[in-house]
């Protein structure tokens, strides 16, 4: 009996050291692998570069470097303000856009065209975002988070001597920037905003763009915005006609009429509208319609940048730190699978496990949120071998119990 009762404590010792051995592993597998995790960035870039001397292949893998260039100043983009780009200007280039290859994990070319002397690619690159933050930081660069957002403008100008309205994009689109544009981009500027050049990025659009008219519907530039990177589209039209004062036989008055709406491209919703007009007096036909439009665009902008700023700084979620303790456990699989479904989770910007127990673990969240958000997109995940008990809330804090299917059952 003593020699039975012996084998037998033998025996669960042996169990218990060969668990605590396994997870033991898988702990420092865990974090070995949290800690190889990167936060990373996926973009779509266009690159050019001149056939010189006949060489393609050097004029290929120069497109190449140029679109991977920038990817890199598309993601540093995201971190600091115009004004910081401008003044470190030469220590980004010196320290990201001449290396490259740091923060390039990998890329591919999807597509590619040889085009008189001009050869593009364009590629796909995934940047990484931690690699970038911590290159910044280390040549003193301070990284500040915009909290307004990326505006690209479509607006259809119909002035005076304009027999159709003119645009920037579809097949009767002018290189140049309409009036009404003009002074409502210069407008949001001042006021904070990032507006995207479409001048100098029209090369990164494929030619499909010649068939949009100028009367673009919602869905339409919501696509191409995000195609060019922006968060906000503003979309509308501007017309200039001749108001019925006058005085005299050749002063005249012009009056102009803009109508636009802005509407965010991560989800499509319209965020804000105005319709403005402005009245100028002249004696030339074209300028004093110009006047009328340039007024009428920078009340336009003056109203929008005011509604836009309010609903996005409403929007903008500071990134919180959520710690997790993950009861159930001991079912290995199950806890696998709960990880990798936490990480692909919207607004989830990385996770790493702090501590593994014997039937517990608890892990480090950067959510884009808080505790009860990341509670309630929890309590909408479906699993298929287990539930999930979240049976403690706090401001960043969560408790879990993971449940097998059969005891639910």
């Amino acid at each position: 009996m003593r020699w039975y009762v012996k084998s037998k404590i033998m025996k669960q010792v042996k169990q218990i050291s060969l668990l605590a051995v396994f997870f033991f592993t898988v702990f420092l597998s865990g974090a070995a692998y949290a800690g190889e995790q990167s936060i990373t960035k996926i973009v779509e870039i266009t690159g050019t570069s001149v056939v010189c001397n006949k060489d393609v292949v050097k004029a290929r893998n120069q497109a190449i470097s140029n679109s991977l260039i920038s990817a890199v100043e598309m993601v540093v983009s995201d971190f600091l303000s115009t004004e910081s780009l401008v003044r470190n200007f030469q220590i980004l280039n010196e320290a990201l856009y001449d290396n490259t290859g740091k923060f390039i994990q990998n890329y591919k070319v999807l597509t590619e065209l040889i085009s008189g002397k001009t050869y593009r690619v364009m590629v796909q690159a995934t940047v990484s975002i931690d690699m970038v933050k911590q290159h910044l930081l280390s040549v003193g660069i301070r990284l500040v988070k915009k909290s307004l957002p990326k505006i690209l403008f479509f607006i259809a100008e119909q002035n005076i001597e304009d027999a159709s309205p003119q645009c920037w994009w579809g097949e009767d689109m002018t290189l140049a920037k309409t009036v009404t544009e003009n002074a409502m981009s210069e407008n949001m500027r001042k006021k904070g905003f990032t507006v995207i050049d479409h001048e100098n990025i029209l090369r990164n659009l494929r030619l499909d763009i010649l068939s949009y008219k100028s009367d673009l519907d919602n869905e339409q530039a919501v696509n191409l915005g995000t195609r060019l990177q922006a968060d906000v589209v503003i979309i509308g039209k501007s017309v200039a006609d001749i108001a019925p004062n006058t005085m005299g036989e050749n002063i005249r008055s012009f009056q102009g009429t803009v109508t636009v709406c802005a509407l965010r491209t991560d989800t499509g919703a319209e965020i804000a509208s105005t319709m403005q007009s402005a009245v100028a007096v002249n004696t030339d036909e074209v300028a004093g319609s110009i006047k009328a439009l340039s007024h009428a665009g920078f009340l336009a902008g003056e109203e929008l940048a005011s509604q836009i700023a309010g609903v996005w700084r409403k929007a903008v979620k500071m990134p919180t730190v959520v710690e997790i303790i993950v009861e159930g456990t001991v079912q290995l699989a199950n806890f696998v699978t709960f990880r990798n479904n936490l990480n692909d989770m919207a607004g989830v910007n990385g996770m790493q496990i702090k501590e593994m127990k014997f039937d517990e673990s608890a892990i480090i969240v950067n959510f884009q949120g808080n505790a009860e958000e990341l509670a309630d997109a929890l309590m909408l995940k479906a699993f298929d071998s287990f539930g999930i008990n979240i049976y403690e809330v706090s401001q960043n804090h969560l408790r879990i119990k993971l449940i097998p299917i059969k005891i639910l059952h």
